[in-house]
């Protein structure tokens, strides 16, 4: 992070008062955390559910920094750095510092935003937008309201491209990142049943997620998911550009993900401007083709040729947790899918997974889905009913909220069901099924951490 902005500057964006210090005193970056603070950093005080990061601005070493942003009021110890800007709130300001650095910048700039996918289509469209220049991307997943800003702050002069990956989980998120992001461009990947404790109902998550669409500027182009009934509907309405991508031929389709031939899935073909677009990859599935076809959609609008689009793609690499394949030393494969988990991602994961690993035994490891609100108990017996009738040897479910997917499963008695409470228990039970020749499954939502169970396994 380099901002080169000095504390009139970072004053005047955030609506802030200079409580002490010059102005034209400049900070080079900021950090969140007091424990990693350095001469050139601003502190930003944030106040979280569990912490609020004022109770340590008299830690040792707190003072020793470039200034510090606080809330309005805070109480300040003795001992300060050279500089304190004060604000309404810390958590809004770094939104609006983090807008007014964008601002600075006449870069392309996309964000994306859907139910499922957005992390991997944003890394992969960071992989062809890189075959032409630099590129800021959020690093990992941090696409919140903290995250993003953090993100968007380390653009510089050396970047030619952001990608910027939003997450939402109630109405108005969206609108408010894109606020900080002002994104030029704006993908959909799709529309699911995800956070429907806060958005209601899909129609909600529509109208949520859509809060992208709405932010850009007149000529901005979106690029949607035509084989979501409900972004389909989206599209026929807008009077902006629009560019579809999907799986299904269909006529104005600026990128078109095609079936592999029969047998394991073994890379990504799409087909984007006319042209054959081949990726080759050892356990790619359908899940992957669309993504990719997202990701190649929207470098299409860019400006990108299909030979960059197939360079850029051929070089993505996959984000941990996210349809990760390692063997196992049993001999056994792994499909590590477990960053977080609803009832779209997890059918998807799971058929992309019989998929990809079309012979053998296979078994599936599934955890609790989070925040799906009152209709959470039916869909996860909804989605046991599903899985009971998939030819698998086996299935592990764990969580309170698998209860009713557990019994739901057994109950088709196609193959043995075991379900826990605690993933740990898990262990044995699956250990003694490792073997050459055998492929297993793992997706749940974030606050299971299932990847624990992976490395306990070894």
């Amino acid at each position: 992070m380099d901002l080169k902005m000095n504390w009139g500057e970072a004053a005047s964006a955030t609506g802030g008062s200079l409580l002490r210090g010059d102005p034209r005193r400049p900070f080079a970056s900021l950090a969140t955390d007091s424990r990693r603070l350095d001469g050139g950093q601003a502190f930003w005080a944030l106040k979280g559910e569990r912490h609020d990061a004022h109770d340590f601005l008299g830690a040792e070493g707190a003072a020793r920094c470039a200034g510090w942003v606080v809330a309005r009021g805070a109480p300040l110890p003795e001992k300060q750095p050279p500089a304190v800007l004060a604000v309404s709130d810390t958590r809004a300001a770094l939104a609006l510092l983090a807008a007014a650095h964008r601002s600075r910048f006449r870069i392309p700039v996309v964000g994306i935003t859907g139910s499922n996918g957005k992390t991997t289509v944003k890394e992969m469209l960071r992989a062809i937008l890189a075959t032409r220049g630099q590129v800021c991307a959020n690093a990992g997943n941090l696409n919140n309201e903290i995250g993003l800003p953090l993100s968007i702050l380390e653009l510089d002069a050396s970047h030619a491209f952001a990608v910027f990956e939003m997450g939402a989980s109630r109405p108005g998120d969206i609108r408010a990142l894109a606020r900080a992001a002002q994104p030029t461009a704006g993908v959909l990947t799709n529309i699911g049943p995800a956070h429907l404790e806060f958005f209601k109902s899909l129609e909600g998550t529509l109208k949520g997620k859509a809060e992208l669409i709405d932010a850009l500027p007149p000529g901005g182009p979106a690029i949607l998911n035509a084989d979501d009934p409900l972004l389909a509907r989206l599209a026929a309405g807008l009077e902006r550009p629009v560019l579809l991508f999907g799986a299904t031929e269909r006529p104005g389709l600026g990128a078109r993900a095609l079936h592999p031939p029969a047998g394991p899935a073994t890379g990504i073909t799409l087909e984007v401007a006319g042209k054959r677009v081949q990726v080759p990859g050892e356990h790619y599935g359908s899940i992957h083709r669309m993504n990719a076809a997202a990701a190649a959609a929207a470098a299409l609008s860019l400006g990108f040729t299909p030979a960059e689009i197939e360079a850029g793609l051929r070089a993505f690499q996959p984000a941990p947790l996210r349809f990760a394949v390692r063997r196992h030393p049993s001999g056994a494969v792994f499909v590590v899918d477990a960053y977080n988990a609803n009832p779209a991602s997890m059918r998807a994961g799971i058929e992309t997974f019989l998929e990809t690993f079309p012979g053998g035994s296979r078994i599936v490891v599934l955890g609790d889905m989070k925040e799906l609100g009152p209709e959470s108990a039916a869909m996860h017996a909804e989605l046991g009913r599903w899985v009971g009738r998939l030819p698998l040897s086996a299935a592990f479910l764990t969580g309170e909220l698998m209860t009713g997917a557990a019994a739901a499963a057994a109950a088709a008695e196609r193959f043995p069901v075991v379900h826990t409470p605690d993933a740990a228990a898990l262990r044995e039970p699956l250990r003694s099924l490792l073997q050459p020749g055998t492929a297993v499954y793992f997706k749940a939502s974030r606050a299971l951490a299932l990847e624990r169970l992976v490395e306990e396994l070894g």
